[in-house]
């Protein structure tokens, strides 16, 4: 989550987080600090409040991959 997205404020995450709590859910939430909504894109729509942010992106990327890791295994089924 983008620590700076106006499109999802943080009193929303923590609702979120509240409801997940409740669930007994297995989850985790990052925040990427100078991060806006749609950090990922590169080429993202000219919407104030969406903004690539190439730091949070590669960092994302390494946390969705280990996440994925996590989830499935290797690839090759080697640990």
């Amino acid at each position: 989550h983008g620590a700076l997205d106006p499109h999802v404020p943080m009193t929303h995450v923590s609702a979120f987080v509240e409801e997940m709590n409740r669930a007994g859910a297995d989850w985790q939430l990052i925040v990427y600090g100078g991060a806006m909504h749609g950090f990922t894109h590169e080429t993202g729509p000219n919407v104030p409040g969406v903004a690539y942010h190439a730091q949070s992106d590669a960092r994302s990327a390494v946390a969705m991959q280990r996440f994925f890791l996590e989830l499935f295994g290797p690839e090759d089924g080697k640990a």
